[in-house]
């Protein structure tokens, strides 16, 4: 396994390298990322924000408060959504990438759904074998 892995926008005008190891891996169904991202449901891979560099292109890079205490960053050229932020709890030193982003192998599949409740019937469902 790759000691790093690389990102990048739809028109490859932001890129960001980040370090294993990750820390998660989630299919994400809550309302905000579903409705950020215009889709059923997010796959994010976390990591310590001491392990994520942006390498090209942070001149492009903008940022909103989608919640009190939470960022969500952006490709001002083509509009991809970048990465999340939060102050709140176990998050508060991370960045969350979506893992769709990633044009080089990552060091984790995805092994959680996080916020089954939100998922909205018409969204497709992943199923784990935690045996």
């Amino acid at each position: 396994m790759p000691e790093k892995a690389t990102a990048r926008c739809h028109c490859g005008g932001v890129e960001i390298e980040v370090a294993f190891p990750s820390r998660f891996c989630a299919h994400c169904y809550c309302w905000s990322c579903r409705t950020t991202h215009a889709a059923g449901v997010v796959t994010w891979i976390g990591f310590k924000r001491a392990q994520v560099r942006l390498v090209k292109g942070a001149e492009l890079v903008r940022d909103y408060e989608s919640s009190k205490g939470t960022r969500r960053k952006f490709c001002t050229n083509c509009g991809t959504r970048l990465a999340f932020e939060s102050q709140h709890g176990n998050w508060a030193d991370e960045m969350h990438l979506p893992l769709a982003l990633f044009v080089t192998p990552v060091d984790r599949a995805p092994t959680v759904n996080s916020f089954p409740d939100e998922r909205p019937p018409w969204a497709p469902m992943q199923a784990f074998d935690h045996a």
